[in-house]
């Protein structure tokens, strides 16, 4: 009844139902490591203040000057992050090394933190 012509269809059916049912299971298995991963990272920030490390606060900033299209103030820090103000003061001095974060102080005494490499992404 059925030619060789429909009998690859048999072979391959199987293939193809093995490969789907592993695409699947590895699908799955990656959205449970994300859920886990996500968990820890709210745990890291809901820890309190003294608790967390240095680097999460800088890269809180950074984002914060992404934000801000690389321009902020501590005063935007402070208000973001929730740090004290002398601690983000003395958190994006730390930073300044005038290349990736440079300090600008304008006519009026206005301190603005500059990160460059982030500026020149919106320069356009």
């Amino acid at each position: 009844m059925f030619g060789f012509g429909f009998f690859p269809f048999f072979l391959l059916m199987p293939l193809i139902f093995i490969v789907l049912v592993v695409r699947v299971a590895s699908g799955a298995l990656r959205g449970w490591r994300r859920y886990e991963i996500d968990d820890e990272y709210a745990r890291r920030l809901t820890r309190p203040d003294t608790q967390r490390a240095p680097h999460t606060d800088e890269a809180a900033i950074f984002k914060l000057a992404y934000r801000l299209k690389g321009r902020l103030t501590v005063s935007d820090i402070v208000v973001e992050t929730g740090l004290g103000v002398h601690e983000s003061e003395r958190l994006v001095e730390s930073l300044v090394d005038n290349s990736r974060v440079r300090m600008e102080i304008d006519d009026r005494g206005v301190v603005t933190y500059e990160f460059p490499e982030i500026m020149r992404r919106f320069e356009k």
